[in-house]
C-alpha cells in the first residue's frame, strides 16, 4: 500500500507541476501590453483564481517537503523530481503574484 501511495503522490506532483507551468505560460502570453486598457474582472472570479492557484502553490510546497518519501523506492529520480517541483513552484508563485497584482 505504501508504494501505491508514493506513486499516487508522484503522479500528483507531476500533474500539479505541469499544470502550474501551463497556467503560468497562459498568464504570461495573456499579459497586457504597456499602456493597454484592461477591463477589471469580477471580485468573485479574482478570489476564486487566487484560492485555486494558492492551493496549487501550497500542494507543491507539501510535495517538496515530502520529496524524500515520494522517491524512497526510486532514489535515482530524486533530482528530476526536485527540479520539476521547483520549476512548478516558480510558475505557481508567478501566477499567485499576478493574481495579487505584484507582478
Amino acid at each position: 500500500m505504501a508504494a501505491d501511495q508514493s506513486k499516487q503522490e508522484r503522479i500528483g506532483a507531476i500533474v500539479m507541476s505541469f499544470g502550474s507551468i501551463l497556467i503560468a505560460g497562459m498568464e504570461w502570453l495573456d499579459r497586457p501590453k504597456p499602456g493597454e486598457i484592461v477591463e477589471a474582472e469580477p471580485d468573485w472570479y479574482v478570489t476564486f483564481n487566487l484560492l485555486l492557484h494558492g492551493a496549487i502553490l501550497l500542494l507543491l510546497i507539501v510535495s517538496l517537503i515530502r520529496l524524500n518519501k515520494l522517491v524512497a523506492d526510486r532514489p535515482n529520480q530524486r533530482l528530476p523530481f526536485l527540479v520539476m517541483i521547483l520549476v512548478g513552484l516558480g510558475a505557481a508563485a508567478y501566477v499567485v503574484g499576478r493574481d495579487l497584482g505584484l507582478v
